[in-house]
């Protein structure tokens, strides 16, 4: 399709100069030296400049990992999740007849998603891409919203976790078609709309376990 962008693309940018680079350039009048091959931030023998849209749209530099950023970003998402939920009463539930809901994934959900959009819209104007694969904000949002039906235990998180990332590398076609949103929303909202594919799913399966099994 024309017009479609690429989702998640490898390799990803060069590495930005440091302040120090820049002040370099400014006295001398010459261009910063520019490396060959990317260097993730935390790899970097220098700090580099990071600004709070690096920080939010890498879900706190979990995008910088090796392989699968979009899978450490859904894990450190359920991880975060699974650990706050525990502070709340109830376990951040609503009971809705015999339904429970989580408004608390609800409610992170809603605001990643705000705050996502923004930051990685920044950021990949910054880096001139239109979906760089260190941006797992999304995956975050996405995780969220899949969680939202379940009770948190090991059967519905890890449940919710498999359909997310199912739907999430599948993208089937109205998914898909988010991606062409502009800017950080054709980022964000096609994981959303996976994440919220994912959470009747997620409670089937946990429904059929806490009944069969």
């Amino acid at each position: 399709m024309a017009g479609t962008k690429t989702k998640k693309t490898q390799p990803r940018k060069k590495p930005r100069g440091t302040g120090a680079d820049r002040v370099t350039s400014a006295v001398t009048g010459e261009a910063p030296a520019q490396p060959t091959t990317y260097v993730a931030p935390l790899l970097q023998s220098r700090l580099p400049a990071i600004s709070w849209y690096e920080i939010v749209s890498t879900g706190f530099f979990s995008g910088y990992l090796p392989k699968a950023p979009g899978t450490w970003g859904s894990l450190l998402a359920l991880l975060l999740f699974t650990v706050s939920v525990k502070a709340l009463p109830h376990d951040g539930l609503w009971h809705v007849g015999a339904l429970a809901v989580s408004w608390w994934a609800l409610a992170l959900g809603i605001a990643t998603t705000g705050i996502g959009i923004y930051a990685s819209g920044l950021l990949a104007s910054e880096w001139r891409e239109d979906d760089p694969g260190e941006i797992v904000i999304d995956e975050f949002a996405g995780i969220f919203f899949a969680v939202s039906l379940v009770t948190p235990d090991p059967v519905g998180l890890t449940a919710a976790f498999a359909f997310f990332r199912l739907f999430d590398v599948w993208k089937p076609r109205p998914i898909h078609s988010l991606q062409d949103m502009p800017g950080g929303y054709g980022i964000v909202l096609d994981d959303v709309l996976a994440g919220i594919a994912a959470a009747p799913l997620a409670l089937a399966v946990q429904y059929l376990v806490q009944k069969f099994l």
